[in-house]
């Protein structure tokens, strides 16, 4: 995957992280087409435990080697980065941001990530 070929090469110069948002296209709301080609198949969790479970799957399907947090089940994260379905971003050392793509999956931007990383860790 993309996002885990950047984590490599800049592993000593940046953290990564993937936080997991409430499900963007969950069985019982707004599924998929996609997603049900690849069973991709789970209801919105109500609790943190069931969102825990959903956010193991994906960390075992795409096999990042970077930490995987967890949204609150107020989505904090989710309303104050406006990240849903997927978003990327770079916070600088004093958690401002620095860059972020459009919304995925259509603007979903993992060129525009590397080549700006690059210029941060750069700039450093």
């Amino acid at each position: 995957m993309r996002l885990e070929t950047i984590a490599s090469r800049y592993k000593s110069d940046a953290n990564f992280l993937c936080i997991y948002i409430r499900e963007a296209h969950p069985t019982d709301e707004s599924q998929s087409p996609p997603n049900l080609v690849d069973q991709i198949l789970y209801r919105q969790p109500k609790t943190i435990d069931e969102r825990a479970e959903i956010a193991e799957a994906c960390l075992l399907r795409f096999n990042f080697s970077f930490p995987m947090l967890l949204d609150d089940m107020t989505d904090k994260t989710e309303r104050t980065y406006m990240a849903l379905p997927e978003r990327l971003y770079i916070l600088d050392d004093q958690g401002v941001v620095y860059w972020k793509c459009g919304l995925g999956p259509h603007l979903f931007d993992p060129e525009g990530f590397d080549r700006e990383l690059g210029k941060l860790i750069k700039e450093k």
